[in-house]
């Protein structure tokens, strides 16, 4: 939401409209985007071991390894498909607001947020949220899985679209360094689930902040929002470079993860 609303208060925005939607959506990857990594990978695994669900499952020929990656797996996917949605909204919001800052630029009015852009972002908070409730009322249907499906499909046709329409310049872009962020936090995901084997969740989500707290130093590696100002870029190779740079972290708690969860009573 603050994505799609934060470049339409055009009278505030001294004219970086784009710098504001770029911004604001990136920092939702990285604060709502860590927040769900977290604490979806400790709920999903501590449901499943005090419910006892887990043991059910490890009665049958299924390995602790195997059971461990699927879960850790399972949310990185769930991460995954959040950030997919906050990425296209974002990309959305951008276009507007250079859309309509070049159509001020030719009219010589006060630069606002080309319409569409934001028809199509509020559409992507609002329609989901209805149609998944009436989906729930009259079919049964569950309403978060709904919506999320909705929701992303919303966006990535917004996307497709105005891509189209405006051009894939702000697309290819704002790419980069959304995945760049993304990677960061699937690397949370990895962190809390190898906590999540063994502790309860409120001494899990402390031990998990304690180590992000550790690679803090190096968060402003991956939230390159100021890369991006004045026309700026980020290279394709700084991406591969830092994504393979987590790959050594990444591997150590998955291996944790799976150690514990072969201790795990």
């Amino acid at each position: 939401m603050l994505t799609v609303v934060a470049p339409v208060f055009h009278y505030h925005q001294f004219g970086e409209a784009t710098r504001m939607a770029r911004d604001s959506g990136l920092s939702a990857l990285l604060t709502c985007g860590s927040a769900l990594a977290v604490f979806a990978t400790i709920r999903t695994f501590r449901r499943e071991i005090e419910s006892g669900t887990a043991e059910m499952a490890l009665v049958h020929p299924v390995s602790r390894a195997g059971f461990f990656l699927a879960k850790t797996t399972g949310v990185g996917l769930a991460v995954l498909f959040f950030a997919l949605i906050v990425g296209a909204t974002m990309v959305t919001s951008v276009t507007g607001a250079a859309v309509g800052g070049h159509m001020a630029e030719k009219t010589g009015e006060l630069a606002r947020v080309w319409a569409p852009c934001v028809a199509a972002g509020l559409a992507t908070l609002v329609l989901p949220l209805v149609i998944a409730a009436a989906l729930n009322r009259f079919a049964r249907y569950r309403f978060v899985l709904a919506a999320v499906r909705l929701a992303l499909a919303l966006s990535l046709l917004s996307v497709a679209v105005f891509s189209v329409l405006a051009g894939p310049h702000q697309l290819l872009r704002l790419l980069p360094p959304t995945l760049t962020l993304v990677s960061f936090v699937l690397f949370l995901v990895t962190i809390a689930a190898s906590a999540a084997v063994r502790l309860r969740a409120n001494a899990a989500v402390a031990a998990t902040g304690a180590v992000v707290l550790a690679f803090l130093p190096f968060v402003g590696n991956y939230y390159l929002a100021e890369v991006l100002a004045n026309g700026g870029a980020l290279s394709w190779t700084y991406v591969a470079g830092a994504t393979l740079a987590l790959v050594p972290a990444v591997a150590a708690f998955l291996l944790l993860g799976v150690r514990l969860c072969r201790e795990m009573d």
